[in-house]
């Protein structure tokens, strides 16, 4: 019995090293088989999500993004606020923005305006021009600034209690009447007025918020991304890290880019950077970001960054100045044109006399003489 007991003991014994010894041989192969399999399932948990539902962002997006990622959405991390236009009660946006937010979580709603829903809604137009208000009447309560302002083509209409006379931001208050609706006569300029002023909520948000810089989109601005940029996707975390100290204003889409010339000597080199993926080492680019092109403009604000210092530009101005259609009022006039004097900067006129207080910078887009009225960037293969 004492010879058995000890057999057995020592058979378990060298059964036990046996499977150790087999273990230690065949983990490294199968680290080496399953190392793929691992690493998707890894990433799958921590950092890559699944295309929403055709029932969140319907067929053109799930079509669209499962394209782009077949085997899921790399989730990457952004260190700047991503803000995304989305209209009430627009389906349409509505996919757009959870498309958005399915490739960068980070991504939060700011609210569009539609005028031609007025006066439903009014208060996210009238956010839009809070700050514009208040700092309307400090203009005017400002005589040295009026007394110099008031030349022969003056608008009387204009006082410190409304924006009327401020080119399009007066739409706000000459509504019609009795129903608070957009008055007749704008009717065909809505959709150029609604972009507006929701781009002017979303950079009022920025300053309520405390933001320092933000990127912003258009509900649609992903698709516009993937087809007309210069920056992959993965890319945006590096172009947010390595923005210019000194830039207002960053387009992130292609449109500008054709006004630099073919050897780019018309948008001056500012500096370059390397971005990289942090999902897939192997991708890295070099990208530029140049001094804006001095002339051309192009139509669409559907995705760039902005600092907070370009909302208090933006804000001074409108309130000064009024606007126009924003996006090619901004890329050719605000982004390419400085003041002729620090006079002129400090006057209240109207676009419409742009011309007579503003002039195209001489030489390039960069701000050489302080004169400036805001610093715009594109960014582009270095």
């Amino acid at each position: 019995m004492a010879f058995g007991g000890v057999f057995f003991s020592n058979s378990r014994t060298m059964y036990a090293i046996a499977l150790a010894c087999a273990a230690l041989v065949a983990m490294p192969l199968a680290y080496i088989a399953g190392f793929n399999s691992a690493t998707s399932t890894l990433l799958y948990k921590f950092g890559v999500a699944p295309v929403p539902s055709v029932s969140v962002i319907g067929e053109y997006y799930h079509a669209a993004l499962t394209g782009m990622f077949p085997d899921g959405i790399p989730q990457w991390p952004l260190d700047i606020n991503l803000m995304i236009i989305t209209r009430h009660q627009n389906k349409d946006d509505y996919r757009g923005f959870h498309a958005i937010k399915a490739v960068f979580p980070r991504a939060e709603q700011t609210w569009g305006v539609d005028p031609l829903m007025w006066p439903k809604y009014i208060d996210e137009a009238e956010h839009a021009v809070s700050d514009i208000r208040r700092i309307n009447a400090r203009n005017f309560a400002d005589g040295n600034k009026l007394t110099a302002s008031k030349d022969r083509y003056w608008d009387e209409r204009r006082s410190p209690q409304s924006l009327v006379g401020v080119p399009w931001l007066d739409a706000i208050d000459l509504r019609e009447e009795g129903t608070g609706a957009l008055s007749q006569e704008r009717i065909g300029l809505s959709h150029h007025i609604g972009c507006l002023f929701a781009h002017m909520k979303a950079w009022q948000n920025m300053k309520d918020l405390g933001m320092n810089k933000a990127w912003i989109m258009e509900s649609d601005g992903l698709m516009k991304m993937q087809e007309f940029s210069n920056i992959p996707l993965w890319a945006m975390t590096s172009v947010a890290q390595n923005l210019p100290k000194d830039a207002d204003f960053v387009l992130l889409h292609k449109g500008m880019d054709k006004y630099c010339g073919v050897d780019g000597s018309l948008c001056a080199m500012h500096s370059t950077f390397e971005a990289k993926n942090l999902f897939d080492p192997s991708d890295r680019e070099m990208l530029a970001f140049r001094h804006w092109p001095i002339e051309g403009s192009e139509a669409g604000l559907q995705t760039y960054i902005v600092s907070e210092r370009f909302v208090n530009k933006m804000q001074e101005f409108l309130a000064a100045h009024g606007s126009d259609m924003i996006d090619a009022f901004l890329y050719g006039n605000l982004c390419q044109n400085e003041y002729k004097s620090p006079e002129e900067r400090n006057k209240l006129w109207a676009m419409n006399y742009m011309s007579m207080h503003a002039q195209k910078a001489p030489y390039s887009s960069s701000d050489e003489r302080g004169l400036k009225i805001l610093n715009c960037y594109i960014v582009t293969p270095a």
